[in-house]
């Protein structure tokens, strides 16, 4: 029998794509928002029959239509760290009690199975935690038994390092499931399945991922060998086949309701998959762009250490549309104060300086409010642009991984020797969600509202594990 569920806070309706790949139905979404609106009905299509309500606070619990499953991403304006940290109480986050009143106003027969909410990392310490309590409580009080977990995304197949908590509510009257644990989320054992030297070890893909190095080519990058069709339960199944990590997710083997719309996972284990068959960054951004370094011959680590033609603007201030700035090779950033006989940059189009075992190629220093002044960006690598000024920003460079995407979606990445913002295409990657999707929603709103919209969502690569687990363990118990 086909489980179905309601999305509310749709968005562009990433749990409705985890859940529904996953064998649920969706019958119903609420969302206010009409430019996220607009891209959920471009992507999803307008079911005849489906519920629909834009102002959850208007919803009275009988209109709601009897379901399996409700989930929903409620707002984390008042509790993420970058918010006023109102909590629940503040005028957004309180939409939570919202979704109570709902499942509280029904009657037991027609309370969903299952309630699965996400919201950000800091909900878990909040207000000391009294928040967290107050949800636990509130859910326990309305007939649900709980577990929940930190996932990270970036453990289940996108380069994401987005950390969220997912709260997984058990209707008692209709017996009690257990998903959490999900093995390699947080884990922090490094699986070695194959010894060797670096570049040639293989890791099971459920644990953590080696550290990156500064050494690139040769080996896999030095970067470590994925099994990808392996799990530790089953072996491995089929052929075993070894793909290089931190690369986007593959989507293959199953064809949602047989459209063009189809969102496709690949099943042959119980792991997501990391393969090479989907670039992340390929295409060329050209607003927008960022100028790292102030131009002085002499600057110090303070101020990047890389250095414009033009030398315009400091370390990572944003001009758009003013094209690409290149930025110039320099010689040891890191020992700018020690003397140095000869020049220390290059102008374009000049040869490089002679390679030598002590060189770091292709890399750019990012200033930061750390002991160094800097840190290292190297190819791959993203850098958040945002409040280019801070005198105590830190953290800004994710190895081999982007940031967590918030909606202003304002980070680059370092491609060759300059660095460019990540386009929407690319942020909406890195929620899990296809390419021909995402070209469904541009054709409708502006690149303003794309951003926007992935800093919002939910990653459909964990939705979907969660989803799977969910209907596993209703066979299983």
């Amino acid at each position: 029998m086909q489980r179905t569920m309601i999305d509310l806070f749709a968005g562009i309706g990433g749990f409705t794509l985890g859940f529904e790949a996953a064998g649920f139905e969706c019958i119903g979404h609420c969302e206010i928002d009409k430019y996220a609106q607009r891209s959920y009905y471009a992507i999803h299509g307008k079911k005849e029959g489906a519920w629909f309500a834009d102002d959850i606070t208007t919803v009275r619990p009988e209109e709601l239509p009897p379901c399996d499953l409700i989930a929903a991403g409620f707002p984390c304006q008042d509790i993420s760290v970058a918010g006023r940290g109102g909590g629940l109480s503040g005028s957004r986050s309180s939409l939570f009690f919202e979704i109570i009143r709902i499942i509280q106003g029904k009657e037991s027969s027609d309370k969903p199975r299952w309630i699965v909410l996400e919201n950000v990392k800091n909900l878990l310490s909040i207000n000391g935690g009294k928040d967290f309590t107050t949800i636990l409580y509130t859910l326990a009080e309305s007939g649900y038994d709980i577990e929940y977990q930190v996932l990270n995304s970036k453990n289940f197949g996108v380069p994401q390092n987005r950390e969220r908590v997912f709260i997984v509510g058990y209707l008692r009257t209709r017996g009690v499931g257990k998903i959490f644990p999900i093995l390699g989320a947080n884990s922090k054992n490094l699986i070695e399945l194959i010894k060797g030297r670096q570049g040639k070890r293989v890791y099971d893909p459920a644990g953590i991922g080696i550290t990156l190095t500064a050494q690139g080519g040769g080996m896999g990058g030095r970067t470590g060998l994925y099994a990808v069709s392996y799990n530790r339960k089953e072996g491995v199944k089929g052929k075993l086949d070894v793909a290089h990590a931190l690369t986007a997710s593959d989507y293959r083997g199953i064809n949602r309701n047989q459209t063009q719309n189809a969102v496709c996972f690949d099943m042959s284990n119980h792991y997501p998959q990391i393969t090479e068959s989907a670039n992340l960054l390929k295409e060329c951004y050209t607003t927008g762009i960022i100028k790292i370094g102030n131009g002085n011959p002499s600057g110090n680590g303070q101020n990047g250490n890389v250095y414009n033609p033009d030398g315009l603007s400091p370390a990572l201030t944003t001009n758009k549309g003013e094209g690409i700035k290149i930025a110039l090779p320099i010689l040891t950033p890191d020992r700018v104060k020690m003397r140095q006989n000869g020049r220390r940059i290059k102008k374009p189009g000049e040869p490089m300086f002679t390679l030598t075992t002590q060189d770091r190629h292709g890399v750019v220093l990012v200033r930061e409010a750390t002991q160094k002044g800097y840190a290292e960006a190297g190819i791959g690598d993203s850098i958040n642009l945002a409040v280019p000024d801070s005198q105590t920003r830190r953290g800004r460079v994710g190895k081999g991984v982007a940031n967590t995407l918030d909606t202003s979606c304002n980070q680059g990445t370092l491609s060759g020797c300059r660095i460019r913002r990540l386009t929407p295409r690319e942020c909406w990657r890195l929620q899990g969600v296809p390419d021909h999707l995402f070209e469904l929603a541009q054709a409708v709103n502006s690149d303003t509202q794309l951003y926007k919209q992935a800093g919002n969502g939910v990653t459909v690569n964990v939705v979907y594990e969660i989803a799977r687990r969910l209907l596993e363990s209703e066979v299983h118990k």
